[in-house]
């Protein structure tokens, strides 16, 4: 697959990991001025990898062949994105003085991507959108 190709297909996910870097990697104090509940960083990891995981087996699903298509959709889908956050959280606590790495994260990070993938397979399947077929 060329760069070309690439980019034209997966134009939103790499987006999305490319916020995902400049939000794991920019100084804490860049977020002082946001209100915050107690652990309401947990829900951000879940929402931010539920978002990647859903986009990038969207953009799987739209423009992959059926050759191989489960294996490179787990892997694309659900592996690369548990992968680069157990990652993160590595470099954060190394690199990034401000920062820890947490496991905390990493399991918000994960759940977030089994949640996308339940909803990508429910939606597959019809069953979330059979409600919504008598309108």
């Amino acid at each position: 697959m060329s760069i070309n190709i690439f980019v034209r297909h997966y134009w939103r996910s790499a987006l999305v990991v490319c916020c995902i870097l400049y939000l794991s990697f920019a100084p804490p104090s860049t977020f002082k001025k946001v209100h915050t509940v107690e652990n309401e960083d947990k829900l951000v990891h879940l929402l931010m990898y539920a978002g990647l995981s859903f986009i990038l087996m969207f953009d799987f699903l739209t423009h992959q062949k059926p050759k191989y298509r489960l294996l490179l959709f787990v892997l694309i889908g659900m592996i690369f994105p548990i992968l680069m956050g157990g990652i993160l959280e590595i470099i954060q606590s190394i690199y990034f003085a401000p920062r820890s790495g947490s496991w905390g994260d990493f399991s918000a990070n994960s759940l977030g991507v089994i949640i996308s993938y339940t909803i990508v397979y429910q939606l597959k399947k019809g069953k979330l959108t059979k409600p919504f077929k008598r309108f």
